[in-house]
């Protein structure tokens, strides 16, 4: 059994991107994903050319019963922050008509091949064809099963 920091439940972006943040902090982190390879809902998205974000992103284009929920993160990360996050990865942005923000490469293959090159660059294990059956609270942590029987163990689970 393997011990982590932080285990990732997911391999799209928002799992990837979860991984990498919490790399970032010093995190021993695995990424557990039930497909053969991570990221690839990503190649889909804006119809296969990533739209990373929108110029326009603030409090007044978030709808429902509380669009301020919004605040604290749209802080921590703005789209300022998540285009140069992205230019420090090497995907060049280009801005289209409703602020919407594409690699300049118009491939969503190119920003799945860089996200997936700085989790081997910083080292996030990847755990791939590999399906989540059970998250259970352990002392000090968590225990992930996976259907093969595999266990893995952290202190927190994402």
């Amino acid at each position: 059994m393997k011990n982590f920091d932080v285990i990732v439940v997911g391999g799209g972006a928002s799992g990837m991107m979860a991984s990498l943040g919490a790399r970032k902090t010093g995190a021993k982190v695995v990424l557990v994903e039930r497909n053969p390879r991570v990221g690839r809902k990503i190649l889909a998205t804006g119809n296969g050319r990533c739209n990373l974000t929108n110029v326009n992103t603030s409090m007044e284009n978030f709808h429902g019963e509380d669009p301020e929920f919004t605040i604290p993160a749209l802080a921590l990360f703005d789209v300022g922050q998540t285009i140069g996050y992205f230019e420090k990865l090497g995907i060049a942005p280009k801005v289209e008509d409703g602020g919407k923000v594409f690699p300049m490469s118009d491939q969503a293959s190119s920003v799945l091949d860089v996200l997936r090159f700085e989790m081997g660059q910083v080292g996030v294990e990847l755990v791939t064809d590999a399906l989540v059956v059970e998250v259970s609270p352990k002392a000090g942590g968590f225990q992930v099963k996976l259907e093969d029987g595999r266990l893995i163990q952290g202190s927190r689970v994402v």
